[in-house]
């Protein structure tokens, strides 16, 4: 029954796609075999062999054993905690799964829709990252311990660090950390060791906090009111989590240019002016124009200027 071209027929094609991608990206899968049972739990993992629900069909039974197989980096081969800290296996392992569908791409992944998580991050029941398990929430389980790692680890990726200096930091924790037992803080020392980066405002703020991101762009003014001498742009943070700002200047002209502000930028305080090189009358501030953070208002990301 579950045997068919839209279930468990593409089984061993999954199982393949997943193991190849993560050994590229990440590290060599570790195991001689690989095995995916149809069974009767949606999904459970064990060193080379895993269980997904035998009803699970198309991008479902995709996910499940992606993620599934995904274990087998985390915690087969780094062996956090799971019981003190689900984040670092089950979070990494959902984040890791992001970019294996997308490498795929025959189904999409959730995790770049970053809106889709505000409402989960403004819940007046909350929780930090760092719960224990058995202290969390039940309710509060899927989003602290899955999603929100995997979202930190996202734009920690894609915004902070950037690709190229992320992966090789992330290669090296995993790499550093095979087959021994990273407590968090072995977790940020990697990193930060990889990276070269100073990132303990991300970790405390994201992992041990549950503040949120809220830019806004509040004005444009002109050095010495002259438009060719640049422009000075009026940024606000008012959130509880600070992050680099990534915005897009539209000129009079249809130009559009592209600006990543470090997060050093906030050391002086939630209110800071920005000088541009430009030398055109901007007629449009986009904040975040990729939709990296999930930033709770976007209500004052956009400014244009008045007709």
């Amino acid at each position: 029954e579950s045997a068919n071209d839209n279930a468990w027929n593409h089984s061993t094609e999954y199982v393949k796609q997943s193991i190849e991608h993560n050994s590229n990206m990440w590290f060599a899968y570790t195991y001689p075999v690989a095995t995916n049972v149809a069974g009767i739990v949606g999904g459970m993992e064990y060193p080379g062999i895993v269980f997904c629900g035998w009803k699970a069909k198309n991008g479902s039974l995709w996910g499940v054993t992606d993620h599934e197989f995904g274990h087998n980096w985390f915690p087969m081969v780094v062996g956090s905690n799971e019981r003190l800290h689900p984040w670092m296996d089950e979070g990494f392992n959902t984040f890791i799964n992001h970019y294996s569908s997308l490498a795929y791409g025959k189904y999409p992944s959730r995790l770049n829709n970053v809106k889709d998580f505000i409402s989960n991050l403004t819940d007046t029941e909350r929780e930090l990252i760092n719960t224990p398990p058995d202290i969390l929430q039940t309710d509060n389980l899927g989003f602290e311990a899955y999603r929100k790692p995997a979202l930190g680890l996202f734009m920690l990726r894609e915004s902070v660090l950037g690709p190229d200096r992320f992966d090789f930091a992330f290669k090296n924790y995993i790499a550093k950390w095979a087959f021994k037992h990273p407590r968090p803080i072995d977790f940020f020392n990697a990193m930060e060791n990889a990276s070269g980066e100073d990132l303990d405002w991300f970790w405390k703020a994201w992992f041990y906090g549950t503040g949120n991101i809220d830019q806004a762009v509040n004005e444009v003014s002109y050095f010495n009111n002259d438009v060719k001498q640049g422009a000075i742009i009026s940024l606000e943070n008012k959130g509880e989590v600070v992050m680099p700002v990534n915005l897009s200047l539209t000129d009079e002209q249809g130009t559009v240019t592209l600006i990543q502000i470090p997060v050093e930028f906030w050391m002086r305080g939630n209110n800071a002016n920005y000088k541009t090189n430009t030398t055109a009358k901007i007629v449009k501030v986009n904040l975040d124009p990729n939709n990296l953070y999930p930033d709770i208002d976007e209500s004052n990301n956009v400014w244009e200027s008045k007709k």
